[in-house]
């Protein structure tokens, strides 16, 4: 019986060591196109908002929950007033799209910073109360959250904190970017013994 114990035991090690980094990466794959999904949809839904008379929309982050959400203007309504108001902040707020499926990251891909050459996770959004924000105009131009179009690329960076420790190599990083006049792409960078190498 401790003879089939201990085989069963090796087996399970050895799945962990051979599955486990396929699954973490496949993991962190998934959840960066859900985010990369679910931002396209943002000047879509900013389009068809208000009867087809257009809402600015804002994709926010929640960074204690790892989500990412849609947010319509809607303060004052009908129109908004062209800036977020965060749902979560107190006060007066705009509206959280509850019909758009928000992407709650698993567990274990994180934001991530990868620094130079490729800048900070979280650049050209804007700070809210609970994460960060950035959002589309009725002519489909990139705005921050206090109104007034961005002048790079709003970007995003995501992980796997194994891959950050070094539990799975190489570190992989999926970066999601949205340009000044929206649209979205998402590149893989991979770090090795040589530097970072884009995919």
């Amino acid at each position: 019986m401790l003879i089939v114990f201990a085989i069963l035991l090796l087996i399970f090690a050895m799945a962990g060591v051979f599955i486990g980094p396929p699954l973490k990466r496949a993991r962190l794959a998934s959840a960066a196109m859900d985010v990369e999904v679910l931002a396209k949809k943002v000047p879509i839904e900013s389009r068809s908002r208000r009867g087809g008379q257009g809402l600015i929309v804002f994709l926010r982050s929640n960074t204690a929950n790892r989500t990412l959400e849609l947010v319509a203007d809607t303060n004052p309504a009908p129109a908004g007033n062209g800036t977020f108001e965060d749902p979560d902040g107190g006060g007066s707020t705009d509206t959280r799209l509850g019909d758009i499926q928000p992407v709650q990251l698993p567990e274990g891909v994180v934001f991530y910073d990868p620094g130079v050459p490729y800048g900070n996770s979280w650049a050209n959004w804007g700070a809210t109360a609970t994460g960060f924000a950035v959002g589309v105009d009725f002519q489909g131009r990139t705005v921050r959250p206090t109104g007034g179009q961005i002048a790079g690329a709003a970007t995003l960076f995501l992980t796997h904190a194994d891959m950050v420790s070094g539990v799975v190599a190489p570190l992989v990083v999926h970066r999601i970017s949205i340009a000044p006049v929206w649209g979205v792409r998402q590149t893989r960078l991979v770090k090795d013994g040589a530097g970072w190498k884009e995919y």
